[in-house]
C-alpha cells in the first residue's frame, strides 16, 4: 500500500454520518472522476446511543474529481495492519490525512506522464472511511456527505449523484 513518515497526520471528521459498526456494508460506485458510496449509519439524533440501535440510516457521500481510490483490507480483525493505525486511524469511522505519505506517492508514479503537474497533487486531499469489515481511502480535490432518505432506493440516488449536475 503505502508507508507512513511521522509527519502524515490523521484527523476525524465530525460532520459525516458514522459508519454502523455491526455491518455498514459499504457500496461504491464510480466513473473516471466520480466516486459515490452508501453506507448504512448511525443517524446523527442517535450517535450519544449508537449502541442501542434504534434505526439506521443509508448515508451517501460523493467524492468530485477523485483520482485514486483503494477499497478493501483491512477488516477490524487485522486492522492494526493498517499504516495508519498508530496515527489515530480506527474501525468505523472517516478521516482525512494531512501530509499524506499516499498522495507523495501517487505524485510520483505520475512523474512519468508527459503532462504531469505536481501542484495538481498538492490539491489532492486524502479521506478514509473505516467500516466493520473493510476501508475506503480516497485522494480527491472534494466531498459531499448526507445522510440518505430510508425511503430512497441508495443505488436510484447513487447513480444521479455520479453524473454532475443532475442533482
Amino acid at each position: 500500500m503505502y508507508t507512513v513518515p511521522k509527519h502524515d497526520q490523521v484527523h476525524e471528521l465530525d460532520n459525516v454520518p458514522v459508519p454502523d459498526s455491526a455491518a455498514p456494508d459499504p457500496l461504491l460506485l464510480a466513473d473516471a472522476a466520480t466516486l459515490v458510496i452508501a453506507y448504512r449509519s448511525v443517524p446523527s439524533l442517535n450517535r450519544a446511543q449508537a449502541g442501542n440501535r434504534l434505526s439506521n440510516a443509508t448515508s451517501l457521500v460523493v467524492f468530485r474529481d477523485c483520482f485514486a481510490i483503494h477499497f478493501g483490507l483491512p477488516n477490524d480483525h487485522a486492522f492494526a495492519t493498517h499504516p495508519l493505525a498508530d496515527g489515530g486511524l480506527r474501525p468505523c469511522g472517516a478521516f482525512e490525512v494531512e501530509s499524506s505519505s499516499w498522495i507523495r506517492g501517487l505524485e510520483e508514479r505520475n512523474r512519468g506522464h508527459p503532462r504531469h503537474d505536481p501542484q495538481l497533487f498538492d490539491q489532492l486531499r486524502h479521506w478514509v472511511w473505516t467500516f466493520h469489515d473493510s476501508v475506503l481511502e480516497c485522494a480527491a480535490l472534494s466531498y459531499l456527505a448526507e445522510e440518505g432518505d430510508p425511503e430512497v432506493d441508495p443505488v436510484l440516488r447513487m447513480r444521479t449523484l455520479l453524473v454532475p449536475g443532475e442533482r
